[in-house]
């Protein structure tokens, strides 16, 4: 009895091993299947972003078109007592932006006053940025049109002078082959135009560090810009500076203090949006609340 419970326990434990081994063999086989579809999608993936990135260098990003945008989100340009023309910064309720608002009537600005198209703000905050960095001409297009229109609104109201030329801040020709896009050119020779007078790109830029990700102080340099050559035609012009956003304003006024070395008789800025500084937001925030509330 004891020889035949111990051939019991040896084939109990010889089908025990064996089943353990055909389990461990299972799962190894299952785990490279695992693994080779995982490398077949991490190949089809990459060679989809590469396709993908021929085509984009090829015939740009797929953009729907600006005009149904604009459209579908029922978005129009601020007014001019939006605004303080001045600074460009959002009018708080009530204010009196008579000589400037609270944030810039205290300030010397070397610039004659300031166009917008609104706050940088949904849906502007999303739009702009996609001229630049998805090279969407055909949106470009569309804001220096109503750039231009709110250009020719403030010059019959006399915030500004009529512009004799119109020019951009530039973008070094470098980072414009990698983008595929001068988003401030396009949008500057749109407002051009539009006002049915010349542009001309006068400024040139050295390739520098990027600003996205720093504060008010570290984008507050000199010098970045300079004029393409010493043109005297540029005295005694009407000169309308266009960029796409203005953000903290050191990049406005770097590039007005170069243009007045020209001696033009002014300088007046447009922007398709412009960033309120923090404290504003604050208040047109509590405005807003308050105003829910009521």
């Amino acid at each position: 009895m004891s020889g035949e419970r111990v051939g019991h326990s040896i084939r109990g434990e010889q089908a025990a091993k064996i089943a353990k081994e055909r389990a461990l063999r299972a799962a190894t086989t299952e785990s490279v299947r695992d693994y080779r579809r995982a490398r077949r999608l991490k190949s089809a993936e990459a060679r989809a972003r590469m396709l993908a990135s021929i085509e984009r260098s090829l015939f740009g990003y797929r953009m729907p078109p600006a005009a149904g945008v604009l459209l579908a989100a029922r978005w129009s340009r601020d007014a001019l007592d939006d605004y303080c023309t001045r600074c460009g910064a959002t009018r708080a309720p009530y204010e009196d932006v008579t000589g400037g608002c609270g944030e810039c009537r205290t300030r010397r600005l070397p610039f004659a006053a300031t166009v917008r198209l609104g706050r940088y703000a949904p849906p502007l905050s999303q739009w702009v940025p996609a001229i630049k960095n998805r090279a969407w001409r055909n949106m470009g297009v569309t804001l220096g049109r109503e750039l231009g229109d709110a250009v020719i609104e403030a010059a019959a109201a006399d915030v500004i002078p009529f512009p004799d030329l119109v020019t951009a801040v530039p973008v070094h020709w470098l980072r414009r082959m990698l983008r595929g896009i001068d988003h401030s050119e396009v949008i500057a020779s749109e407002v051009a135009h539009r006002l049915r007078v010349p542009f001309r790109s006068v400024l040139k830029a050295p390739l520098a560090h990027r600003q996205a990700g720093e504060n008010r102080a570290e984008r507050d340099r000199r010098g970045r810009f300079q004029l393409r050559s010493a043109d005297s035609r540029l005295e005694g012009v009407n000169i309308l500076l266009i960029d796409d956003v203005r953000t903290t304003g050191a990049t406005l006024q770097d590039a007005v203090h170069t243009l007045r070395l020209a001696r033009p008789r002014s300088i007046a800025v447009a922007v398709c949006a412009a960033t309120d500084p923090p404290r504003r937001n604050a208040l047109l925030s509590t405005s807003k609340h308050q105003r829910g509330q009521q």
